[in-house]
């Protein structure tokens, strides 16, 4: 018989608090928003800032015609966060694009993980310039090695019929346990690798409305709703919000299609990594105000899935369709110090 935590098939104890529609659970969330509980920010080991990374990220410095460059961004990541390299490149593309011209879509693929450490160089090619759209590759590499390359659609705004797919009927954000609550209550058992990415501070506040899986090995329903904003206040205009819902929709939505496969993402032995994402802007959002993000996932086989994903305005509206195939590989023995 394995050891306790070696056996990467046996069950982990849920922590009372992940169980969001236990009474008992939120009953026990509430408690613990006292006035004396500290901040994420006091508590968080790990120096990132979502306000400094919301501004230096996006500091480009113009190498060449076309050409960027973006210094590093002080950080405890193992990794550049997927998202994070997906907005920036869509950011880049947009340097080189009529401001009446706005992102309609946009398809990427990570090539290399990014260290943290290091500037970023991103290289636009204006595939084409129309009256009605304008086309960009962009090709983001580190030292000369290949980290995205992203294409990305812009396109002028038009008065066309318009129609929405409705939008699920959830409890509200604000009866809902926040997602870093969920996981500081999960503490010390989440592994250490994955630490530094959800241990701190984060630009979003996350609320699932299901229960949030952990390293559960049940089979569970291919499918979760999340409501999220921006932590902080965003006046920028189209551009800017577009940049920043590209960061957030890189969240949870491959870890969708785990719980099919009795898989949760903090397990030791899954080896996992974003492949590819897109996304399909719809409508205007302020990524200031609650949205919420349906996902789920129509299969997974050869250790990759896909996970779909509608974004909705509070008030019904879809905003944004984004897909996403990841990498979801059992090893036989424990991964650390990577994701």
């Amino acid at each position: 018989m394995a050891a306790l935590g070696l056996d990467r098939h046996a069950v982990v104890p849920r922590p009372l608090l992940v169980d969001r529609y236990g009474d008992a659970a939120l009953i026990q969330v509430r408690s613990q928003q006292t006035l004396e509980e500290p901040t994420l920010a006091q508590r968080s080991p790990y120096p990132d800032d979502p306000e400094i990374e919301r501004r230096d990220a996006f500091a480009f410095e113009t190498i060449g015609e076309d050409r960027f460059r973006v210094a590093p961004v002080k950080s405890g990541l193992l990794r550049l966060f997927g998202g994070a390299v997906v907005s920036q490149s869509l950011a880049a593309a947009q340097q080189t694009v009529p401001p009446d011209k706005i992102a309609h879509s946009l398809h990427a693929y990570f090539l290399k993980p990014g260290l943290t450490d290091r500037p970023v160089d991103f290289a636009v090619t204006r595939e084409s310039d129309g009256r009605s759209f304008a086309n960009r590759l962009v090709r983001m590499t580190q030292n000369g090695v290949p980290i995205v390359n992203l294409m990305a659609s812009f396109k002028l705004r038009e008065r066309a019929p318009h129609f929405s797919v409705t939008m699920a009927d959830v409890p509200p954000p604000e009866e809902l346990p926040k997602l870093d609550d969920l996981i500081a209550a999960y503490g010390d058992r989440l592994p250490e690798r994955h630490r530094p990415f959800w241990q701190r501070r984060q630009m979003f506040d996350w609320r699932p409305v299901e229960q949030f899986r952990f390293d559960e090995r049940d089979t569970g329903p291919a499918r979760r709703s999340m409501w999220f904003r921006l932590n902080g206040t965003e006046n920028g205009g189209t551009a800017v919000q577009q940049r920043l819902l590209a960061y957030a929709s890189d969240m949870h939505i491959f870890h969708t299609a785990l719980a099919p496969l009795g898989m949760g993402w903090a397990n030791d032995f899954l080896q996992s990594s974003s492949l590819d994402h897109a996304i399909w802007f719809h409508d205007d959002f302020r990524v200031d105000e609650w949205m919420l993000y349906v996902m789920d996932s129509p299969a997974a086989s050869d250790a990759v899935a896909l996970g779909r994903g509608h974004i909705f305005r509070r008030d019904g509206q879809i905003v944004a369709t984004v897909s996403q195939q990841g990498l979801a590989r059992m090893l036989d023995d424990r991964r650390e110090g990577k994701l």
